[in-house]
């Protein structure tokens, strides 16, 4: 099986101990992607949030188009845009507008979104997301038809619209679902979405939810998507120093964005509930490709055996910006050259 292997997560964040103008921080992503084009990589995936004293990155689409302008076959796409804070039909036509100057190059995660104060801050009751994930997922699919439509449903109302230009890609983009609840696992299965887990699953639990979405798009008779994953990952000569380096500059960040946001099956827990938050902590611990090139190629293959068809590796973290070209670049030229040999 082909695995495409992409790197993410792009914010744009200037935090207190790396501070830097917005629009600097954009032309830095544009270098980023023709470098990261250049090292071999297959995409590039940003991150969406708002209301943080960090400005993270609140519109991934104006950076994509930027990036597009200057690479020729470098994918991007977001991991993940908060789709119930969005109104589809501005994004479609955002989206149409990106994949066509891009010429096809765009990749559309979508995901709930966890952070109260983003939904309270548009004025969107949290509780409301679900149904407004479902409409506006249907509202992105009627409006990248390239007919007329119209869409009127509990949250979501929009008399007859015009047709949009038609996208590079058909029948549309490539959407992406983030999540692996029951209800996300079923939203996406139903609709023939990709799937793009998160990066605390084991190889065995990857093997169980391929196999599950699979059968799932068998049994609702849908086109099938595409099932990839999200993956911390550092790469040294040295698997012990990679492994301190990594876990000394993610722990401490995880522990704080996971402390200050999680919500976990409808209650805020973080820092009320460490039991839970430690639990959690565990996982991002053991679950992340750290190590020496040997070693993280063969745990990507083992992703690959396991149903993944791409893997996104999250190596640029707020806190490691500076390094992460570093790792990626030694990661392209002693593991990434064994898996596009392949799929040529």
């Amino acid at each position: 099986m082909t695995l495409d292997i992409g790197v993410g997560l792009w914010t744009m964040q200037s935090t207190a101990s790396a501070p830097a103008a917005p629009a600097a921080l954009y032309r830095r992503f544009v270098d980023d992607a023709r470098r990261v084009e250049e090292l071999g990589f297959h995409s590039l995936w940003m991150a969406e949030h708002r209301f943080w004293y960090d400005g993270w990155c609140p519109n991934p689409f104006t950076a994509a188009a930027a990036a597009a302008a200057v690479t020729e076959r470098l994918r991007f796409g977001t991991g993940m845009l908060l789709l119930p804070q969005q109104d589809p039909r501005r994004l479609a036509q955002t989206v149409v507008t990106v994949d066509r100057l891009s010429g096809g190059r765009l990749d559309v995660g979508v995901g709930l979104g966890h952070r109260d104060a983003e939904f309270d801050g548009l004025g969107i009751r949290r509780a409301s997301r679900g149904a407004r994930m479902d409409e506006a997922l249907d509202v992105l699919r009627a409006a990248f038809s390239g007919e007329p439509w119209h869409h009127d449903g509990r949250h979501l109302h929009y008399g007859p619209q015009p047709a949009l230009p038609p996208p590079v890609q058909r029948p549309h983009p490539p959407l992406w679902l983030g999540g692996m609840a029951d209800a996300a696992v079923q939203r996406g299965i139903d609709r023939g979405l990709s799937f793009l887990l998160p990066q605390t699953l084991y190889p065995h639990e990857v093997a169980d939810m391929a196999q599950r979405i699979r059968a799932g798009w068998e049994k609702a008779g849908v086109a099938p998507g595409r099932i990839g994953i999200l993956k911390d990952c550092w790469v040294a000569d040295d698997a012990e120093a990679a492994r301190r380096w990594f876990l000394a500059r993610t722990a401490v960040h995880y522990r704080e964005e996971a402390g200050s946001w999680w919500v976990l099956k409808g209650r805020a827990t973080g820092f009320e509930e460490p039991e839970l938050l430690d639990r959690q902590l565990t996982r991002i611990v053991e679950t992340p490709l750290v190590g020496t090139p040997d070693q993280v190629g063969g745990e990507l293959q083992q992703l690959a055996d396991a149903g993944a068809d791409l893997v996104v590796l999250r190596f640029n973290f707020d806190v490691t910006a500076p390094w992460s070209m570093q790792a990626m670049t030694l990661f392209s030229h002693t593991v990434l050259p064994a898996f596009t040999e392949e799929a040529s």
